[in-house]
């Protein structure tokens, strides 16, 4: 049910850590690929990035 909800359009915060630092991102989910545990976004400027989900703190 969660992961169904992030795939909706509407733009979500992400608090992730990378390389022991905690990074924040914005923008919109345009793939989950559950088998290998990546979360793919696109922000505003159509930037697009690949978190794994184990890394992910805080969903806004």
């Amino acid at each position: 049910m969660y992961l169904k909800k992030l795939t909706q359009n509407g733009l979500i915060t992400i608090d992730y850590d990378t390389n022991g630092a905690l990074q924040t991102l914005k923008g919109r989910v345009y793939r989950l690929n559950l088998k290998d545990q990546i979360l793919s976004l696109i922000d505003e400027k159509q930037k697009s990035f690949s978190i794994q989900l184990s890394s992910i703190r805080h969903i806004h």
